[in-house]
């Protein structure tokens, strides 16, 4: 059975249904099962049985409730299954897999509450991506997850006080390859204009960063409109630097040479460690 037929909500919806009346019915065979549904429920009778039987099959016997619990263990049931190549996107973040899952799968994670950014949707999301990453990338991720949530709390009090009437974006959460994680707002000449920051999170003694080119292009793109929130992790303190304070610990190409990524250790020259929200 091929994969869009699997993953679809006709597939899905008819996999919920034979669970439920399997729980209310503990003796009946899965034929019976669904002879019963389609008697009981004839608004339900196009629905993909076949494709159902299938997916109901992989989903562990104790989830039943509530439906998105079941959904989400549905979509597992075909990643562990079939190894889909949209999956292996996650790492790139979700947007990516949006775009190669296809209209039926995106209807799939949408009912399976998974769309949203709230803290199941997102955990679920890096535990997609750490599953297809070593495991220094999911440990690195998670503290890097850590750092934007606590600079999206610091954005939604700043902007609260401010009295700018919109949220922040968790723009990461859908795309990692941007150049920033986290999209918020200031005012600027009465008007209230894009900020863009990219968040970095640092256990260590002194603090320390690491710059990616496609970091440090986009922040050199926008300039002013860009800043970079530092958060010690032990501390839970916030630095901020803006891109001029940046520029001077950025290398330069030299030869055939080309630097992908640099570490940086803001308290030395160049970055004032005083200036901090």
């Amino acid at each position: 059975m091929n994969e869009e037929r699997i993953l679809s909500m006709s597939a899905f919806e008819a996999a919920y249904l034979i669970r439920t009346y399997r729980e209310k019915n503990p003796d009946l065979d899965t034929t019976d099962l669904i002879k019963t549904v389609r008697a009981v429920r004839a608004d339900f009778y196009p629905h993909d049985y076949d494709a159902g039987i299938e997916i109901e099959a992989r989903v562990p016997p104790q989830i039943i409730t509530p439906l998105e619990a079941f959904f989400t263990a549905a979509i597992e049931a075909v990643i562990e299954s079939r190894s889909p190549v949209w999956a292996r996107l996650a790492p790139a973040g979700r947007n990516h897999v949006l775009q190669a899952i296809g209209v039926n799968g995106v209807q799939c994670l949408r009912s399976a509450g998974l769309l949203s950014s709230d803290s199941r949707a997102t955990d679920w999301w890096d535990m997609l991506a750490s599953a297809n990453r070593g495991e220094r990338d999911a440990r690195l991720l998670a503290q890097g997850r850590e750092g934007e949530r606590l600079t999206l709390a610091y954005e939604k009090k700043r902007l609260l006080k401010e009295g700018i009437g919109r949220d922040p974006i968790w723009v990461a959460i859908d795309d990692n390859t941007v150049g920033y994680d986290i999209l918020s707002y200031v005012w600027h000449d009465e008007a209230e204009v894009n900020r863009l920051i990219e968040v970095k999170t640092t256990l260590s003694v002194p603090p320390r960063l690491f710059l990616s080119r496609n970091e440090w292009i986009t922040a050199e793109r926008y300039g002013a409109a860009f800043e970079f929130h530092l958060w010690d992790l032990k501390t839970q303190h916030l630095t901020i630097y803006t891109v001029d304070q940046i520029k001077a610990h950025i290398p330069a190409d030299n030869g055939q040479g080309r630097w992908e990524s640099v570490e940086i250790h803001p308290s030395g020259p160049g970055c004032d460690d005083t200036f901090y929200a």
